[in-house]
This record gives C-alpha cells, structure tokens and sequence, in this order.
C-alpha cells in the first residue's frame, strides 16, 4: 500500500499487500482489519470477499480503500472509520462523540436481562446511553421494556437517537440530555437503572493506548482521581429513582468492584452487590438491588 502502487488491484492480492504492510506496523489482527476496512469500503460483509477474490477493483475502489489504511496508520480506530460497530445482535452506528462499544459492556446487559424476566412491562433508566448501546440492547432483546436514556452529551445522543430510528426502536426509547439524573423529575420508576460511567483514574488517561487516548471521548472516560467519581455521586443519589427491589447495575473497571460494592453499601439503600467478572474473569459488572423500605 504505499509507493508507486497500480491503480487497479485484484481483491486478493489487494488484502494480502495490505495485510503485510499492518502487520510490519504491528497493528493487531492485521489480515482482520484488511478485510473489514475493504468490506466496509465494497458495502459487502465481510466473508463474500471470499468469494470475490478475482474481482479487480476499480481505481475509485482502491483510493477509497487507500484512505481508510491511511486513517488507521494515523490510530484513528477500525469502528470510527467505517462508523459503525458491533454490540450483542446489534450493528451500531458511532463517531468520536461517543465510546466504542465493549465486549464488558455485553455483560452488563446480560445482568439487566436476567433480573428482566421477573418484571412485568419493566421501565429502565440508561445514564450515560453514548451510542445507545445499553438502552437498545434492551429494547431489542426484552419487547415488553421502555427504556430513558440519558447524557450530558448533544452529540453523543445524536448519535443514540440515530441508532434509535436505524432499529425501529424510537417508540421504545426516550433520550435526554442532561447530566446522570439531573434530566429527571418523577422518582421511584425504574425497575432497573444501567449505568456504564467514566472509570478511568485521571493520572491513567495519558497511559491508554493511543487510538483509546486520542480519538475516543474524554468526557466518558475520566472518571476523577480515583475513577470512582460518578460511583460516589450514585451511591448517594439514585436509590430514590428505583423502585423498591428495583436493580442498580454498573459497569466497572478493573480493580474497582471492591470499592463500588462498598460506596453502594455504605450508602445504606442496597443490599449487599453481586459481581459478575468478564470474559477475561475480571470482576466486571456490580448490581445491588434497593432495599424495601428504603
């Protein structure tokens, strides 16, 4: 992909050049990358270039596709130069006003579906929604659910709203915008409040990787000093959102499951939290059901 290359390229010998060249950059699952950015580029999934391999491409084709290797090589990630990522069942569209979606981010959603089962036309509250991902996972996945999502963020709920409509989900799904649960009057409606705030300790932002620290949203990230900021505001300010034996669930980083299990504890409307690790077996996902009488 670089020098005085054709302008014309067969598909195959196209993915293979450029699957060398990320690998000489180390980028990761180099041949991966090549052929989601050269689907996204032909509007084809993924595995039907397998049958496209004698395809030559045309000279529009392979700048567009040049474009977007340049777009990775500077760090922008694969999501943000397609637009769209994938969450659950869903494909979503996101720009850099909001997170990727994360594999951990599927499993607080499996915590919220679970406690779902048991509720009859069950209301939910998203803080924080970014893309949607929370608040549309559930909608789509639990028909009987309405869901209110929140963010500080106009753009971020652009974003969300967007998605909202692209799944046919916007009668389901109301979006404000405000900060956590500033946007909020009634209390006490929620069968399920889901929240995946900014974790990150400040003096850590420098530290993430490069395409994380310099094109994802530093506004969902910084999570305060600690990254236990928007714990701290929580534990002490939704219990009145939720129903009694309503479930609060949050999404948590790695080495703070501990610590927000205590601030919800401590704050005396839980009861004690339950953790669900990750994939990777880090303990993930807290959720604390509100005390009956609280």
């Amino acid at each position: 992909m670089s020098g005085a290359a054709p302008r014309s390229w067969q598909l195959l010998a196209l993915l293979e050049e450029t699957s060398r060249f990320f690998a000489a950059k180390q980028l990761d699952n180099p041949r991966l990358q090549a052929e989601l950015l050269l689907a996204d580029v032909l509007a084809v999934k993924r595995l039907d270039l397998y049958l496209r391999f004698d395809q030559v491409l045309s000279p529009a084709q392979v700048d567009a596709y040049r474009e977007y290797v340049r777009q990775r090589l500077r760090g922008v990630p694969l999501q943000y130069i397609t637009g769209k990522a994938g969450f659950r069942n869903l494909i979503l569209a996101v720009d850099q006003a909001v997170l990727i979606p994360r594999p951990e981010t599927e499993i607080l959603v499996e915590v919220a579906l679970e406690y779902l089962k048991g509720c009859e036309a069950p209301q939910v509250l998203d803080l924080g929604c970014g893309s949607g991902a929370i608040a549309l996972g559930l909608a789509q996945e639990c028909p009987s659910v309405r869901v209110k999502a929140t963010d500080i963020s106009p753009a971020a709920l652009a974003v969300a709203r967007r998605n909202a409509r692209q799944l046919e989900l916007e009668l389901r799904v109301v979006f404000c915008c405000g900060d956590l649960l500033a946007p909020l009057q009634a209390a006490g409606q929620f069968h399920l409040i889901a929240c995946n705030p900014p974790y990150v300790r400040r003096a850590d932002l420098g530290g993430l990787e490069p395409q994380v620290r310099d094109h994802e949203p530093g506004l969902a990230l910084d999570g305060g000093e600690d990254g236990l900021d928007f714990y701290r505001r929580l534990a002490g300010q939704v219990a009145p959102f939720l129903a009694p034996q309503g479930l609060l669930v949050l999404e948590v980083g790695a080495g703070q499951a501990n610590e927000v299990a205590g601030l919800l504890e401590q704050s005396g409307s839980f009861v004690p939290a339950q953790v669900r690790p990750d994939l990777a077996g880090i303990p993930r996902v807290v959720s604390a059901a509100r005390r009956v009488g609280e």
